[in-house]
Formats: C-alpha cells, sequence, structure tokens
C-alpha cells in the first residue's frame, strides 16, 4: 500500500512510519544519502509525493537508471526525462499509460513507429505530435478523432486527399485549411458548416457569393462580418436583421471608402 505523501514501504501491509522511526531504513541509496542530499521531507525517492520525487531526480539525474524498473508508476514516469534512448525503448511497452506517455515524450522521434498503435488514446495523441512527419501516412486511420486531428495539422498537404472523407467535423475543418487549392472546393457543401467557413476563409467574391443561400447562420454571419462588394451587398438583404445590420454598416463603411 502506497500513502500520499508518506514514505513507501514494501510490502501489501507497508504504513506510514510513525514520529521517531527512521523512514530512510531500507533505502536501497541510503548510503549515497550523504551525496544526494535526499530528505524525506522534500527530495526522495520513496516518498509518494510527485513533486518531490521530481526534486530527487532533478538533482540526481545519474540514479535515474537505477529506478526505470521502480514498482511505483510515479518514479518509472519521472525519471524518463533523465534516461539514455536505450533504456527509455525498453519502456514502450510499461504497463501504466502515464509512464508510456512520458516515454512518447522523450523518446527520439524516429523511434516512435512502436508506440503507434498504442491502446491509450494520450500515449497516440503524443506519438501522433513527435512522429516524423514520413511516418504520419500510417496513423491517419487512427481509432481516436484528436489523434487524427493531430496527423492533419502535422502532415504534409498533399497527403491529406487521404483524410478528407474524415468522419469527424474537427478533422475535416484542419483538412479544408491545409489541402492543397482547388482540393479545398470539394468542402463548399460540408454537412458542418465551421468546415464550410474554412473553405470561405480561402475563397474570393465568386465563392461568397455562391455561399449566400446557407441555411446555416454561423455562415452567413461569417459573410455579413468579411465579404465585400457584391456578396455583401446582399447580405445587407439577408432575413436575418441582425446580420443585415452587421452587413449594412459594413457596407456603408465601404462604400464610403470608395466615394473619399
Amino acid at each position: 500500500m502506497r500513502v500520499f505523501c508518506g514514505i513507501r514501504g514494501a510490502g501489501e501491509n507497508a504504513e506510514r512510519s510513525l514520529p521517531g522511526e527512521d523512514q530512510c531504513a531500507g533505502c536501497r541509496i541510503l548510503s549515497l544519502r550523504s551525496e544526494t542530499g535526499c530528505d524525506p521531507a522534500s527530495s526522495c525517492v520513496r516518498t509518494t509525493y510527485a513533486r518531490h520525487i521530481e526534486r530527487f531526480f532533478r538533482t540526481n539525474p545519474r540514479l535515474a537508471e537505477r529506478f526505470w524498473k521502480d514498482d511505483y508508476f510515479e518514479v518509472r514516469a519521472i525519471v524518463t526525462r533523465y534516461l539514455s534512448g536505450e533504456i527509455l525503448g525498453k519502456m514502450t511497452r510499461d504497463p501504466d499509460e502515464t509512464v508510456r506517455m512520458n516515454v512518447a515524450l522523450f523518446l527520439a522521434p524516429a523511434l516512435l513507429v512502436g508506440m503507434m498503435n498504442d491502446p491509450d488514446r494520450e500515449v497516440r495523441i503524443r506519438v501522433a505530435a513527435r512522429i516524423p512527419v514520413a511516418l504520419l501516412p500510417m496513423m491517419a486511420g487512427d481509432p481516436d478523432y484528436y489523434v487524427r486531428h493531430q496527423v492533419a495539422l502535422r502532415i504534409t498537404p498533399t497527403a491529406l486527399l487521404f483524410m478528407k472523407d474524415d468522419a469527424d467535423p474537427e478533422v475535416r475543418r484542419v483538412v479544408a485549411r491545409r489541402i492543397p487549392e482547388p482540393h479545398h472546393l470539394g468542402f463548399f457543401s460540408d454537412p458542418d458548416a465551421l468546415v464550410r467557413i474554412e473553405v470561405l476563409e480561402r475563397g474570393g467574391p465568386d465563392l461568397w457569393t455562391r455561399a449566400l443561400p446557407d441555411p446555416d447562420v454561423r455562415v452567413r454571419f461569417w459573410l455579413a462580418e468579411h465579404a465585400t462588394g457584391e456578396a455583401l451587398a446582399r447580405m445587407a438583404e439577408d432575413p436575418d436583421p441582425f446580420l443585415r445590420r452587421i452587413a449594412g454598416r459594413r457596407l456603408g463603411d465601404e462604400i464610403g471608402r470608395a466615394v473619399s
């Protein structure tokens, strides 16, 4: 049993040390105490308090290799920052997802291939954020939308052609924003309004005019705020009074600039 902010003992019935007891008894680095500067109250490898564990290894990074197989997951997670690539590579199958998440942050990007199919989404999200761009297509079909979102943000724009039919609108928004022209026009009639707005962001007067009948007020609101010329003039006649006011005010400013 591990006790919060206490000293971790051995065995199932280990308990918090009582006042007056030697809290460091049995510690495997007790003999190094004078040079490590460890203290059960502030810098300790046997505590359950992550901040104290981190302080210990920040002061004594050379000892990290002794603890990558420690039975406490917080210790294993914290030492990843100080370990060699060789040892990190052996931790990619650690039973705890927190440890694997840290491994994914510190392992060399080219060595993350073996973690692309990790069972935990948070691990895969970190892998997608760091793996070499050339390998990202291998994660484009990940079952988790946010992993695919990370892929879409980093993948080579031409490779986004394989993600244009993604089921998640947040992923399609990124694809519509980054895919080479004229492929972004394929999202003009996307079922999600925010994806359609991404297309308008990259468009011009002709595209804006085509979008005027859009049934979603969010699309027409974007037009009222950003369109110019004929599209803006027609937005000043929109059925929605709020949108008419926005477009009318901008249209007046546009005309004023033209005659000044």
